[in-house]
């Protein structure tokens, strides 16, 4: 029998041959040992990390040569992905380490030593292991980890290696727009993974990730049984379906959808997933929207991946093999409508007509295609066999994120810890974009662990206002030019907010060349710490790092070029509330200052209007606008802009105070964050002066939110407020403590259907103890305040001398909870008007109510739907509402909510009730039914 094979000799004696096969590219066989748990995850990291390749060859072969089982266990992942490297090494493999001699080498084979567990390689908190995500290695196509085919020819094979190495070399370095050694991370270093869920509903499409912000925790919850790898994306799900060949995946601006895209790219041209493609090929819709004259598919690819050119026709005869990746769906500016189908990928047709063939299967219909896209792109449904959403970080992606950007667990912490004590910064934080904005703001605050540098910021604007400082502070021209127009960084500042503002002003978010120039940029000297450039053959496009970088750049601008007696400011704010009567230019590529500057900010901002109703797409502007003017009354932008002549605050406290006054849902929320980044409490006080009433039925809360909403009744303490409805806004606990110091001085307190629990009656209890209670009426509905929650209210009324109304319909009440009713509100002299329908009371539980109402017979108790007409038909009308509006079936429960009362319906039983009421209850009855019936079939199917 031959002697077992020195593995570590034979790496030794052929080192300098193994680095120079190895070096035009090691990332496959370091993933490929970082997956086999041959590399720890510091050791893959660092070795990433080092350059030039040639050093990251020689320490990986330090690492392996100096054991024999991980020289084995080298050369055995080099056989795996042999065919990655050149036709020697593969000669070299074969008469050295051939196949069999991974019998010979142990006649007992030890269990290889096992990977370090994932949730030891990230000691994120002290007491907390973190868990990564499972390894695509885990998956069936990891078995065979390269896509080669046998029976393609050398030629192709060659083409594929150049491919993978060009991809590999593409999407190595996640794009950001710091150039500093923290911030610009390895894609295997930074990539955290994402919450994908299967069928989604699209959100709104009008500043979408504000409205996600709002909904995210009930998404979350509703889609966590859905959940997928980015591994799975067009894996059949469930495992022996068809699987999907047209893939839309939707998110809001700066969720990750080009960096998922990325990632695709990157672990197929690893060899680390997504390994039954031959070829994976992908173009941008910004890239696309450039070509102007008939191309084919073809020729398309050859002009992105020329090394592709020679083997085209027969990669392309194997459709089947092929994934195409297109993102920005949002970003095509033809319209997807042909009547010019394209069927032959070497016939040239108009771009429009390509994409459509592509999507709508005449064109490579075998092919496996995924599009990306904000929700805001509107095809049919059917157009896609799979619909995936991707929702951002949740909890623990966050703090991956922190981690993996800082890599240093106690530091990351810190700043972790720093956000999530500041409620308005948190709102956003699971977005991957919003993440790396906060890292790059606040790292410098947080040196070292446990050390904290001055005052760090503590609002949006504060945070965009220190990110954009450090860019600056980083930011070097790319050529010297001592008389050009970026000189300086007030010249910087004010040329990159000028275009921002006025493409702002008409909803644009990609420029082109010529208007780049009107605004003085020359498009061969960019400022590319800002500016994106997409190029495509001579034509290029631009556009800002992301949406929320330009909102804030048009807002710099329009505070340093407001006028030092302000009096511009009033007609501005009227400007962007109100928009313009005037369409000026329409829509197209009319952001041109073709006839000069225009007058000041005032006449700047008539130019570029673009129409009316401009408040709603102008929101994260407007909150930074206000938030920068108390930075320069404080004298925070010097060197940019002087201090004001003018008081501007009087004018702003009234014009506030008469939008306060009279607005209601998202545009009164919208104020009410104007005045939270303002931060002038003078300001606040006479504007909330002017609030009456607070209508918020059914706008979503998030914790920023509720923070603002606090502030701004904060601000005046004594003011009693008629009415505060904040019913259906998913508040949860973690508002209801936010808003709890303020709750005494509402007459009206509206929390209907909110996901509160026991806690809350907890809370509200303690406020109707106190001698500063005002609240008249209370609506607790739909919330589960159980039996023991409700115990404490009936106690608190005993002591309590101005609620006349509770409604406490469908809230969790059994016999139980009215243990204390008969004792508690025998003494209360105000309370006219009790609610308790929908809830689980049993003949004994009834009789206690009945037993109420003859002690206290002024008393109006409502303990059965079929006694009153009113709450039947405003039932009735809630449930039109919910078949209206679907979305509101996966809000606060309202499934659960309709549940209960189907069951309390079924067993209601009223001998004097009227016909009309018992007709009006079987209605209901029926509609639930229907309604319940439709939920749980689209459950099943996965849709929202």
């Amino acid at each position: 029998m031959a002697a077992p094979l020195d593995c570590s000799r034979l790496i030794q004696e052929h080192r300098a041959q193994l680095l120079h096969w190895i070096e035009p590219s090691p990332a496959p066989l370091l993933r490929r040992l970082w997956d086999c748990g041959l590399l720890t995850q510091p050791e893959y990291f660092s070795l990433l990390e080092t350059s030039p390749r040639t050093n990251q060859v020689i320490a990986l072969l330090d690492n392996v040569s100096g054991k024999s089982e991980h020289s084995r266990r080298f050369l055995e992942a080099l056989r795996e992905l042999s065919e990655v490297y050149c036709a020697e090494l593969q000669q070299w493999l074969q008469e050295h380490y051939p196949e069999e001699e991974k019998v010979g080498i142990h006649l007992t084979q030890p269990d290889p030593s096992p990977r370090p567990s994932k949730r030891s390689l990230l000691k994120f908190w002290k007491a907390k292991k973190y868990k990564f995500p499972t390894s695509s290695s885990e998956n069936e196509e990891q078995v065979n980890r390269l896509s080669f085919r046998r029976g393609l020819s050398r030629q192709v094979r060659a083409a594929l290696q150049s491919h993978r190495r060009s991809l590999l070399t593409r999407t190595e370095k996640l794009c950001t727009n710091v150039d500093d050694t923290e911030s610009c991370g390895h894609i295997e270093i930074r990539y955290t993974d994402l919450l994908l869920s299967d069928n989604p509903r699209s959100v709104s499409a009008s500043h979408d990730y504000l409205g996600l912000a709002s909904r995210r925790a009930r998404l979350y919850s509703f889609h966590a049984p859905r959940r997928m790898a980015l591994s799975q994306l067009v894996s059949p799900i469930p495992e022996g379906s068809t699987p999907p060949l047209r893939v839309m995946l939707s998110g809001a601006a700066g969720i990750g959808k080009s960096v998922a895209a990325q990632k695709i790219l990157h672990d197929w041209a690893l060899g680390a997933a997504f390994q039954s493609f031959l070829c994976i090929l992908d173009f941008s819709f910004r890239e696309l929207s450039l070509v102007t004259t008939p191309m084919s598919l073809e020729d398309l690819i050859r002009n992105k991946h020329a090394h592709l050119s020679g083997v085209l026709p027969e990669v392309l005869d194997r459709p089947g093999e092929i994934l195409v990746i297109l993102d920005g769906l949002d970003e095509f500016r033809p319209p997807l409508k042909s009547k010019s189908s394209c069927t032959c990928s070497d016939q040239p047709v108009h771009i429009k007509d390509l994409v459509y063939g592509l999507l709508y299967r005449t064109l490579l219909p075998e092919a496996t295609i995924v599009v990306t896209s904000r929700p805001s792109a509107n095809l049919p449904e059917d157009t896609f066999d799979r619909h995936v959403v991707i929702l951002g970080f949740q909890e623990d992606h966050t703090k991956e994120y922190f981690f993996r950007f800082f890599r240093d667990p106690e530091r990351a912490a810190a700043v972790y810890g720093y956000i999530s004590g500041h409620d308005s910064l948190v709102s956003l934080i699971f977005i991957p974009l919003y993440c790396f904005i906060l890292c790059t703001a606040l790292g410098e605050f947080f040196p070292c662990a446990g050390v904290k540098e001055a005052s760090p910021p503590s609002t949006i604007t504060e945070v965009y206002r220190q990110y954009l400082c450090t860019i600056l502070r980083l930011h070097k021209p790319p050529s010297a030019r001592p008389n050009g127009a970026l000189e300086s960084t007030k010249d910087l500042a004010l040329q990159l907010g000028k275009l921002a503002y006025a493409a702002t002003l008409r909803n644009q978010a990609i420029f082109y060349g010529d208007e780049l120039q009107s605004f003085g940029f020359d498009p061969l000297n960019l400022p590319g710490t800002f500016l994106n450039r997409i190029f495509f053959k001579e034509d290029q496009v631009y556009g800002f790092f992301h949406l929320t970088i330009q909102e804030f750049l048009a807002a710099l601008y329009a505070v340093i070029t407001l006028d030092p007696n302000a009096q511009e400011l009033m007609t501005c704010l009227d400007l962007w509330w109100e928009g313009s009567d005037q369409e000026e230019g329409g829509v197209g590529r009319d952001l041109l200052l073709a006839n000069g500057p225009a007058d000041g900010l005032l006449g700047y901002t008539r130019k570029f209007l673009s129409g009316p109703q401009q408040w709603d797409h102008l929101q994260m502007f407007s909150r930074f606008f206000m938030g920068l003017l108390t930075s320069r009354m404080e004298g925070k932008l010097k060197g940019m802009a002087g201090g004001l002549t003018g008081d501007p605050l009087i004018p702003l406290a009234d014009w506030l105070g008469r939008k306060v006054q009279y607005e209601s849902d998202r545009k009164l929320l919208s104020l009410l964050h104007c005045l939270a980044e303002l931060r002038q409490e003078e300001v606040t006080r006479r504007a909330a002066a002017k609030l009456d009433e607070v209508d918020l039925f059914k706008v979503t809360l998030n914790p920023a939110d509720c923070a603002a909403l606090a502030y701004v009744l904060g601000c005046s303490e004594k003011k009693q407020l008629r009415n505060l409805n904040i019913s259906y806004s998913n508040l949860g606990i973690r508002g209801l403590r936010r808003l709890q110091g303020l709750l005494h001085r509402c007459q009206t307190l509206q929390l209907r259907y909110n996901s509160l629990d026991q806690e809350a009656a907890v809370i509200e209890a303690a406020i109707l103890r106190s001698p500063q209670c005002q609240v008249k009426r209370l609506l607790f509905c739909g919330n589960c305040l159980g039996s023991e929650g409700v115990r404490r209210l009936w106690d608190a009324l005993q002591h309590n001398a101005t609620l006349e109304e509770l409604y406490l319909d469908i809230t969790g009440i059994t016999d139980s909870g009215l243990d204390n009713i008969l004792d508690s509100l025998t003494g209360n002299t105000t309370l006219r008007l009790l609610t308790i329908v929908g809830n689980r009371l049993s003949d004994a539980g009834r009789e206690i109510l009945s037993e109420l109402r003859r002690r206290k017979p002024e008393l109006k108790i409502i303990s059965s739907f079929l006694s009153d007409m009113g709450l039947l038909q405003a039932y009735l009308d809630w449930v039109e509402e919910i078949k209206v509006d679907p979305e509101q079936m996966e809000s606060v429960k309202n499934a659960d909510a309709l549940r209960s009362v189907l069951e309390v319906l079924v067993e209601t039983d009223d001998p004097g009730a009227s016909r009309e009421a018992c007709e009006r209850a079987t209605q209901l009855k029926t509609q639930i039914t229907a309604l319940l019936a439709r939920e749980d079939k689209t459950r099943g199917n996965g849709t929202l």
